[in-house]
């Protein structure tokens, strides 16, 4: 059996699969499978897995769409390996990513996952930026690793291998939530699983208007799925644990500054039934942002002229400028 199995839930990107592809096969560390999950593509995905003349590859295909969560469960359900990393079509490892996972984990037999800092590129390619969380390498315990996660997704998935042995404990990604089942699945690892962040980047996330991400963004479908997974996961811990609990606060109004930046956004792009949809979920999960200017000058811009909008953001920039 391979030490590592990689694998790629694949659907309608042959744009950008065969970066993701050749990012496995040219990595140094030779001891994996390539898992490819189609998940019932449409365009030229087929061909091009096709074409791979590798006994480590495997292409598998689904008769008809399963989603996200079910393509990621496939994947799992593949996968022989000691070790598991799902590779999003459109994302690719950076050299030398799955000799570092492996050696980290061969060092700590504490470790059911680990993750760490992005190279985040454009649709291009073009390297803009490195996502990092924190500036150095660092353990953390079962439950640890919980709290930032609650904020915010920080496991960004092309970057994180997991213990094959601990998916018992976390259990398979929901079928029933169209935005965030990776989100949803990383808050139950975090939370029944010790893992390590590695602050040098070795994989890379494609920034781009075409992934399924910005798709339910552009729509303003995030909201109720970002709202329901954490009222589940609340639900679930904060009896257990009241540290927990005290978190839900300020965790609500970090879910309602990042509807009010989406919104920023969607007007920007003269989106406005978009912006409405997001200062709602904004209202929902924190009532006082009913109370800012921005609220009401987003809200003027998403009902009227956008000028309103456009003299508000002007005027901050500004104050911003000058202080």
């Amino acid at each position: 059996m391979p030490t590592v199995s990689v694998c790629i839930p694949a659907y309608n990107m042959a744009r950008y699969l065969p970066f993701a592809i050749e990012s496995v096969l040219n990595q140094e560390f030779r001891d994996f499978e390539l898992v490819i999950c189609d998940d019932a593509s449409t365009d030229s995905t087929p061909d091009i897995c096709r074409r791979y003349d590798d006994s480590r590859v495997r292409y598998l295909r689904t008769a008809g769409k399963s989603g996200q969560g079910g393509a990621f469960n496939r994947c799992l359900q593949e996968a022989r390996g000691e070790f598991v990393t799902i590779l999003h079509h459109d994302d690719y490892f950076l050299p030398g990513f799955l000799q570092n996972r492996v050696a980290r984990f061969r060092s700590d037999s504490r470790l059911d996952f680990v993750f760490g800092a992005i190279q985040m590129i454009d649709a291009q390619g073009q390297h803009s930026s490195i996502s990092r969380n924190w500036q150095e390498d660092r353990f953390f315990a079962v439950g640890e690793l919980l709290e930032p996660m609650l904020y915010a997704c920080i496991l960004c998935p092309p970057s994180l291998m997991i213990r094959k042995s601990c998916l018992d404990r976390v259990g398979n990604f929901r079928t029933d939530l169209t935005w965030g089942p990776d989100w949803e699945w990383d808050l139950r690892l975090t939370e029944r699983c010790a893992g390590y962040y590695c602050s040098a980047a070795l994989a890379a996330y494609r920034v781009h208007d075409q992934s399924g991400t910005a798709e339910q963004l552009n729509a303003a479908k995030n909201g109720p799925q970002e709202r329901r997974i954490l009222q589940e996961t609340f639900a679930r811990l904060a009896s257990q644990n009241p540290a927990i609990a005290s978190l839900k606060r300020p965790v609500y109004k970090a879910l309602a500054r990042r509807h009010m930046f989406f919104a920023g956004e969607a007007l920007a792009g003269n989106r406005k039934s978009v912006a409405r949809s997001n200062l709602w979920y904004a209202f929902l999960a924190d009532g006082t942002m009913a109370l800012r200017p921005t609220f009401w000058a987003f809200l003027l811009g998403a009902t009227g002229p956008t000028c309103f909008f456009t003299v508000y953001r002007s005027l901050r920039f500004r104050r911003l400028s000058s202080q």
